[in-house]
């Protein structure tokens, strides 16, 4: 059994409450969501003039060094006026390059945006606006996971802003009448996120707590492969996965809404957060299967670990939890480079 011996609290933007910690790349560097001073800029500030705020939920960047950056948010040019500082941006992704995917919150109960930052251009809007499109996870080719559609949604891949999709993933067998989510992708191709076990009955189709939901994982062509629960759980989901084959979720016997930013299965709760599967985060491998991530941190490190949502090729892990009552997004390294 591997075990991880590092774990390291990433803080909270100046003047903010609480972070949220959802992707890592291979250099380190962490992706996520933080409340905290910022500036909502208008795309078109002849239109929509720059709109200051006292306190805005937004994506961060945190790198080993210079600590945690927030990086605001934006509002569309072409739409009507919105009070950007009351909706949330969250950031879900982040590659090699330091490109980092997000989205918003739902507004006005249907209109939701996926965005695409970097350093040198800033937000860019991503082309895939309505019906709403979770944007979940970005690989070093600029594969882009996420679903399509909020009640029957369907795991979708994106190449690129434009938004042009790959692939649309399906459920557990391959039709419309399932529902599913891709929330990471990785170098390979390989996509992770979750697929009802069975189609869609009515009674479920707007209350999914009333169909069972597992973890699954995509190969490159498609095909569907289960990850199963812990023991005794009936829900579970697959939130990323590394380059090796390493996938991080949670497993557990409820389903609740997540804060904005914390990826555990995408937008399902509207105004109130992605789908999130209530219980314990896990890390499954090809050699351990799936394993509770909390018997395998230090004991008597007072972390309680919530929620994971990112792993890199180190087998290092995002996520967030609590310490001394606080909620804070974590850093989580294992023990030597080993099959867990």
């Amino acid at each position: 059994m591997g075990q991880f011996t590092g774990l390291k609290g990433l803080g909270k933007l100046s003047g903010g409450t609480a972070s949220y910690a959802a992707s890592i790349n291979d250099l380190g560097v962490v992706a996520g969501t933080a409340d905290g001073a910022g500036t909502v800029i208008s795309q078109d500030p002849t239109i929509y003039p720059n709109e200051e705020c006292s306190d805005v939920t937004q994506p961060f960047v945190w790198a080993p060094v210079k600590g945690m950056k927030g990086l605001g948010t934006v509002g569309p040019r072409w739409i009507f006026p919105i009070l950007w500082c009351d909706i949330a941006f969250s950031g879900t992704g982040v590659n090699d390059g330091g490109e980092v995917v997000e989205y918003t919150g739902v507004s006005e109960g249907s209109y939701q945006w996926g965005f695409f930052w970097t350093k040198a251009d800033g937000m860019t809007l991503i082309g895939i606006t309505f019906p709403p499109s979770w944007v979940n996870g970005i690989n070093n080719s600029g594969q882009i996971a996420g679903q399509t559609g909020i009640y029957i949604g369907q795991a979708t891949l994106w190449k690129g802003t434009a938004g042009t999709t790959l692939q649309d993933l399906g459920g557990g067998g391959g039709s419309g009448s399932y529902s599913s989510s891709a929330n990471g992708v990785n170098d390979r191709g390989q996509a992770v996120g979750w697929s009802t076990t069975g189609p869609l009955s009515v009674d479920c189709q707007s209350n999914l707590a009333l169909c069972p939901m597992h973890a699954v994982l995509w190969t490159p062509s498609g095909e569907i492969s289960d990850l199963g629960t812990l023991e005794g759980d009936t829900f579970s989901v697959a939130t990323n996965i590394s380059s090796f084959g390493q996938v991080i979720g949670s497993s557990g016997n409820a389903l609740g809404s997540l804060p904005w930013g914390s990826p555990g299965g995408a937008g399902w709760g509207g105004e109130l957060g992605p789908l999130a599967v209530i219980g314990r985060p896990f890390v499954w491998s090809p050699c351990s299967g799936m394993q509770d991530l909390n018997t395998l941190i230090p004991g008597g490190s007072g972390w309680v670990l919530n929620l994971v949502s990112g792993i890199n090729s180190w087998g290092q892990i995002v996520g967030s939890g609590t310490v001394n009552g606080q909620t804070r997004g974590f850093l989580l390294t294992p023990r030597g480079f080993q099959c867990i």
